[in-house]
């Protein structure tokens, strides 16, 4: 027999592995039966990025935003949603990555300002120095989004600042802290909290290359309801078409994430649903050259 602990764990261990959206029934309660004192606090700051992760991130729903702030972590500071600002933000900020506030975990949006440390400041320090003092204090990092895994649009070729991953910048640093990446432009809320929720619940989920297996396991290629298409060599040949959407320039087949099976927007929808292709927004390549389709205006091709 296994005691009602270890069920409970199986049981979130199980609904995270199989992906599963809403948390039903006994994994309800299992949550919210939460030990507060196991439940991880939060420092989340922002480098280079256009805060579009924090708002991708308060559309969470199962559990919703509020309850992912206050009874599954404890978010001791994000610089949008702070009461408080100034002299008094910048103490506390330094209470917990002075280690002084006890344990906590760092979570960072947006990339990072390697050459021009001036670009990225927080309070009158640059926030690269924020990030390697943590990485001294802090029980882990969570880089959430693909500016914080990959470098992403701050990052991309030709531009001023040389903008690197949080992972490039702690090797740049000969730094090797606890590191778990969650790409996504934006982010799904999902792959994060409930990230979260198996640090607290089970423990450190298995990682691929960094990344949370659970959800970034697979290409969306393999996963997509138009897979069957491809196979079969049927194009979609203009916006709007039914077929694969490969030659439009869909990215799916170098691009690992669950998003045919997990959906955007509270599930109802993601991007091939709403017939446009796969923009690998959480692949390294995503935005990463000047001639990524990304930037450049959009030419019908001809199939």
């Amino acid at each position: 027999m296994i005691d009602r602990r270890e069920f409970l764990k199986m049981a979130a261990c199980l609904s995270a592995s199989f992906g599963i959206t809403q948390f039903p029934g006994i994994v309800q309660a299992a949550l919210k039966k939460i030990d507060p004192a196991s439940v991880p606090r939060l420092i989340y700051l922002q480098g280079q990025s256009c805060t579009g992760c924090s708002i991708s991130l308060l559309q969470a729903q199962s559990p919703n935003a509020v309850s992912m702030i206050t009874q599954y972590s404890k978010l001791s500071f994000h610089a949008d949603l702070s009461a408080t600002s100034g002299k008094q933000a910048l103490d506390l900020i330094d209470d917990y990555i002075s280690g002084r506030a006890g344990e906590y975990f760092l979570a960072v949006e947006g990339s990072i300002p390697w050459g021009m440390p001036e670009a990225c400041v927080i309070g009158d320090k640059p926030f690269a120095d924020y990030v390697t003092a943590a990485a001294q204090t802090m029980s882990g990092a969570i880089a959430v989004g693909t500016c914080a895994t990959h470098g992403g649009i701050p990052a991309a070729e030709g531009n001023l600042t040389d903008a690197i991953s949080l992972k490039e910048f702690y090797l740049r640093k000969k730094i090797k802290p606890l590191l778990i990446e969650i790409p996504g432009c934006s982010v799904h809320p999902d792959w994060v909290w409930k990230t979260i929720i198996h640090l607290v619940q089970v423990g450190l989920p298995e990682l691929v290359d960094g990344q949370p297996k659970m959800f970034f396991s697979r290409r969306v290629h393999e996963l997509c309801p138009r897979y069957h298409d491809y196979q079969q060599e049927i194009f979609a040949r203009k916006l709007g078409d039914k077929g694969c959407l490969f030659k439009l320039g869909c990215l799916g087949p170098e691009t690992y994430a669950d998003c045919p099976t997990r959906w955007w927007n509270g599930g109802q929808t993601w991007c091939i649903d709403a017939n446009a292709p796969c923009i690998g927004c959480a692949s390294p390549f995503f935005a990463a050259k000047k001639d990524f389709p990304f930037y450049t205006p959009f030419k019908q091709n001809k199939v």
